[in-house]
């Protein structure tokens, strides 16, 4: 019922994440690995791999990463199940999207109170990505972008949306372009605490990330900044919390220059 969609070019991290589906995953499913040693980009490898897919449901994982939770399939499949306006499904993301070129769960003062979910470094469970730790007890909560280290998605969405491989052409930004397609055609994105999983690489935030995140920015400057409906956030508001977002990173920048 799942088609698993990996951009690959490492076979270890490849056997390793299939042995890990087949373990933890509880339904029928299939793997699609695209190989892909720089010569697509992710959205175009994301792409190919949905042509090739015959599941209602579709998984969007990286490579280098490790399940925890059993079942987990069977979980995201009923909560779709149980609401038909869910579109997108991820364990790390954000409820708040700002006009600043970024996908939005930085370390800025005042980006970080919109962050959700978590992520490991390894199975000691030491935290890569921790937010709203206050709040673990919500599982499930709603957002805007959702982390491209896991997205669940579904083919009535991919009827809809896509991976743009015309404006993003190397391997960043897909996941908040997506998700603001999925969000934008008024499905909801949300993000599920109840997931877990080890994800090996930290990830890299070279000037492809900067300038791939820009054409997002362009692409949908229009209708940011932008919140999930259940904060309830007036225009105002919108435009209140996106000036503190651009002072938070361009703060954080400002300190990076300097060294302090």
């Amino acid at each position: 019922m799942i088609s698993v969609i990996i951009s690959t070019y490492n076979q270890v991290y490849f056997d390793s994440i299939s042995k890990s589906i087949q373990d933890t995953i509880g339904v029928e499913y299939e793997i699609i690995g695209i190989e892909n040693h720089a010569q697509y980009s992710l959205c175009k490898a994301y792409n190919m791999g949905v042509s090739k897919a015959k599941y209602p449901y579709l998984c969007f994982v990286h490579e280098d990463v490790i399940f925890l939770t059993n079942q987990w399939g069977k979980r995201l499949i009923s909560i779709m199940e149980e609401d038909s306006t869910v579109g997108l499904i991820g364990v790390v993301g954000t409820k708040f999207k700002s006009t600043y070129p970024t996908t939005g769960w930085g370390n800025g003062p005042f980006v970080k109170q919109f962050a959700r979910g978590h992520v490991f470094t390894d199975r000691k469970l030491k935290t890569h990505l921790e937010f709203d730790a206050r709040n673990t007890k919500t599982e499930i909560e709603d957002a805007v972008i959702v982390d491209g280290i896991f997205m669940f998605t579904k083919f009535e969405v991919m009827n809809k949306c896509h991976f743009d491989d015309v404006i993003l052409t190397h391997f960043h930004a897909y996941d908040a372009d997506f998700s603001l397609q999925v969000f934008f055609n008024s499905y909801r994105v949300l993000i599920d605490r109840g997931i877990s999983l080890v994800h090996y690489s930290p990830g890299v935030f070279a000037a492809d990330f900067a300038k791939e995140n820009k054409k997002v920015v362009q692409k949908w400057g229009s209708k940011l900044p932008a919140a999930s409906s259940d904060l309830g956030l007036y225009k105002m508001q919108l435009n209140y919390y996106n000036i503190l977002c651009w002072c938070g990173y361009l703060k954080n920048m400002i300190v990076r220059k300097l060294n302090i």
